[in-house]
């Protein structure tokens, strides 16, 4: 059902009952001022054929006491008796008539007179009548239209509350709106994108909740491998440097040169392999160069750190000079291209991998194909906190993320990220 034809048709049902109830009273009207200018019409011709003599008077007098004249004043005079003056109405002077009569019409009844004039107080009277009753029938039909409309609006607005009720479940958490069935198309079709909206919000909360616990699981993980390297690498390392340590402090003095030499190149060694091993870490946890001109030169290094752990696959790149970005999105830029890597590598099953970095003037384009067997609803249906995480990572810093099928088959993960930071966007 339509929202404009439910209130067209409610409207025209109600103004078709107002127009019938007025034409019943306007009829009625009609038969009554038709009925009382007849009796007055044929009064008036009583008088005028009351004949002469004492009987006629006695007639005139019997209609006069009637009443019911119209339009004209009929007055018994004595013979030979003035007439009275016209009476006045300020409408008159208002309307431009005068209130003199037009003609006076004499009757003789014998000693009497029958004084017949035109009497325009009665017709200004009569018309005033009816024009205040039928300005008050407007007045009551105004009303009575307003009335009507804004009932016929109040029914057709009433699911509005429903849909504010909905609203409100689902901004304090509920998993649907529990709407009911609407009858009209509009609020129908409203309802059913509140669903859909519904839908969409708790997919988003659950998975901000997978991503929170993945980021906790992941935060430990990397903690208790950072604690696991840091005893197993460097306290093997260190216990090495302080046994040469210890043992030419003991024995400087008396030990051969040869032996000494050998402690400090021991020393030595194991100094650098710790420090290899903390640049390692350090490039893992923060990569070195995203917050300075080396940007480039730090993607490049990404992918070419790829290409000896996959030598049956091919990884190409095209990466544009890069000008200097904020920390905040170099490091969303480098994440993005690590995770879309990640992914082709692990689930794609592709063999060749292309690799755009492109500089857009604003913004940074980002988009990392391959030609392997998933699908963008795939994998958007089974995204993991890599995904999740990097979407964050890149609406923080004002960017964007999507994954698309490629036209030669594959998926093609594109992020655009902005070369200014979002505090000056």
């Amino acid at each position: 059902m339509d929202l404009r034809r439910t209130l067209v048709t409610r409207l025209a049902l109600s103004f078709a009952g107002l127009i019938v109830v007025f034409s019943i009273v306007w009829l009625h009207d009609l038969r009554e001022d038709t009925r009382a200018e007849q009796l007055a019409a044929s009064r008036l011709v009583d008088l005028m054929q009351a004949g002469d003599g004492l009987d006629a008077q006695a007639r005139v007098v019997e209609v006069l006491a009637q009443g019911g004249l119209r339009h004209v004043t009929a007055t018994l005079l004595q013979a030979g008796e003035a007439s009275p003056p016209a009476q006045t109405s300020a409408w008159l002077g208002l309307l431009g008539l005068s209130a003199s009569p037009v003609t006076d019409h004499r009757i003789a009844l014998g000693d009497r007179v029958l004084l017949i004039r035109p009497d325009p107080n009665s017709e200004l009277h009569e018309k005033l009548g009816s024009s205040l009753q039928v300005l008050l029938m407007l007045l009551v039909f105004c009303a009575a239209c307003l009335g009507m409309t804004w009932y016929a609006v109040h029914r057709a607005l009433s699911p509005v509350k429903e849909l504010e009720a909905g609203l409100l479940r689902l901004e304090q958490g509920e998993s649907t709106a529990r709407l009911p069935r609407f009858e009209l198309r509009e609020f129908a079709a409203i309802a059913g994108v509140m669903d859909r909206v519904a839908t969409s919000l708790n997919r988003a909360r659950e998975g901000q909740r997978r991503l929170t616990r993945q980021l906790m699981e992941l935060q430990d993980k990397e903690r208790r491998e950072l604690a696991a390297e840091l005893h197993d690498e460097f306290g093997q390392s260190l216990t090495a440097i302080s046994a040469s340590a210890a043992y030419i402090e003991r024995h400087a003095a008396s030990a051969d040169a040869a032996v000494l030499v050998e402690c400090a190149r021991e020393i030595g060694n194991e100094s650098r392999r710790i420090s290899g091993h903390v640049r390692h870490m350090l490039s893992s946890l923060r990569p070195y160069g995203i917050e300075d001109s080396g940007m480039r030169e730090t993607l490049s290094e990404l992918v070419a750190a790829w290409r000896p752990r996959l030598p049956d696959r091919r990884i190409e790149s095209r990466i544009d000079d890069l000008p200097p970005l904020p920390a905040a999105n170099g490091l969303a830029l480098y994440r993005s291209l690590q995770e879309a890597l990640t992914n082709c590598v692990r689930h794609s099953g592709a063999d060749v991998v292309n690799v755009e970095c492109l500089n857009k003037g604003t913004m940074i384009l980002l988009r990392v194909t391959d030609n392997g067997r998933g699908t963008a609803a795939q994998i958007l249906d089974q995204a993991g906190g890599g995904l999740l995480g990097l979407r964050e990572r890149l609406t923080m810093v004002g960017g964007s993320f999507s994954i698309q099928d490629a036209a030669q088959g594959g998926v093609a993960l594109t992020a655009y990220v902005p070369i200014a930071g979002k505090e000056n966007q």
